[in-house]
């Protein structure tokens, strides 16, 4: 048997073993075999037996290397000519993803994700000091931005494996298409978009980079155009495909998302009265907006928290003050059509866990709303909300 030939083995190399460092080679095979059998309980199921012989021999070389006083594998060498790293060796910061934060320096938290209509738990492993700006289930992993202490912002992908690579970092803001295959960010005066490959490399090939004024950030992607907004002028529009030529809208409060057909926004634009109900409107895209369709008289959304279905259908958000939830009828809205309100205290951590799913935190736990149903009916998920993260499912091509 397999382990019968490594313990073999050992008993040859033990003999070089310092005084007292094996109890017996029994022991010290044992110890191998065992350290080998945790790395193969976690390869996946679909790992051929030869892989698995491989996973076995390199626990094995790395218990031998502990053991026989080289130090456990991957630990700091003294210097020595071998030791020296020539140019071609070393990582490229352009080329290739940075590595993740050490896993000393790593938390883990919950991730509430989507799983056809059923809700999944995950483990993120997020760095110490960090915050979840936001998180989003793509088909080679989750997307998580954190927000780093000292408040710039970094992309990093999390795979099936829970390996991890950072693919964006030092950005003051980063969003992420609803199909994950592309990413804008803004950094040091640039507005950035980039695609992402799913293929082996994992990272982001950078695209068109253009001059924007200070603080303007990437709001969100509808098909190529990238949305921005700038708190002293307003929202604007990028052909991501082109150059950028500025032509800012200030009558535009907040955006809320893209029309289905990718031809517009919509938006709440500023009340033609000094009223404090909300103006919602259909913009389509022209210098930078063209308005379709407006509708005024509507609860005003709080400043976070407000999603589009990911069907386009309906409007969802929490009601400035907390103590309500909103969703409208996108097809109907505009035309008179009543809005649903949920008399919940929530916080502004919502999202679509699919388009009949609204999820929202009233402080203790999640809580799903259906916008089809009765208004006041909700279902609790059976999970404690705080410090857990509401992870968006990305929309496949």
């Amino acid at each position: 048997m397999l382990e019968d030939e490594l313990r073999e083995t050992f008993a040859a190399k033990a003999g070089s073993a310092p005084p007292g460092s094996l109890t017996s080679l029994d022991g010290f095979a044992d110890v191998a075999i065992r350290g080998a059998a945790r790395v193969r309980r976690r390869r996946r199921a679909a790992v051929t037996g030869l892989t698995g012989f491989v996973a076995i021999a390199a626990a094995s070389v790395a218990v031998l290397h502990t053991l026989t006083g080289g130090g456990p594998a991957g630990a700091p060498q003294p210097p020595g000519p071998a030791a020296q790293e020539s140019p071609a060796q070393r990582p490229s910061t352009t080329d290739s993803p940075t590595a993740p934060t050490s896993s000393s320096d790593m938390r883990e938290v919950t991730g509430i994700g989507s799983s056809a209509e059923a809700a999944t738990r995950v483990r993120l492993q997020l760095p110490a000091k960090s915050t979840v700006t936001a998180a989003y289930q793509a088909k080679d992993g989750y997307l998580v931005v954190n927000t780093q202490p000292d408040g710039d912002k970094q992309l990093v992908l999390q795979d099936d494996d829970d390996q991890q690579q950072v693919l964006v970092d030092d950005a003051t803001n980063i969003t992420v298409a609803k199909d994950g295959s592309t990413v804008a960010w803004a950094s040091k005066g640039k507005m950035n978009v980039g695609t992402r490959s799913d293929e082996k490399t994992k990272k982001i090939t950078q695209g068109n980079s253009v001059d924007v004024p200070v603080n303007t950030q990437p709001i969100a992607f509808v098909g190529t155009n990238l949305v921005i907004s700038n708190d002293d002028k307003g929202f604007d529009v990028w052909h991501t495909e082109r150059g950028y030529s500025p032509t800012w809208d200030s009558t535009v409060l907040r955006v809320f998302g893209g029309t289905q057909d990718n031809g517009g926004v919509y938006a709440e634009l500023k009340a033609v009265a000094p009223d404090t109900s909300m103006c919602l409107a259909l913009l389509q895209f022209d210098q930078p907006f063209k308005i379709v369709k407006k509708f005024c008289g509507l609860p005003v959304a709080a400043d976070d928290g407000a999603r589009i279905s990911p069907d386009g259908h309906w409007l969802a958000y929490p009601v400035v003050g907390a103590k309500q939830v909103a969703i409208l009828d996108l097809t109907t809205v505009f035309t008179g059509g009543k809005v649903k309100l949920w008399n919940l205290a929530v916080t502004a951590k919502t999202v679509w866990l699919n388009a009949k799913t609204f999820v929202v935190d009233n402080g203790k736990k999640f809580l799903k709303l259906d916008p089809t149903g009765k208004a006041d009916d909700v279902e609790p998920l059976d999970q404690e909300s705080q410090d857990a993260v509401l992870i968006e499912p990305l929309v496949e091509k």
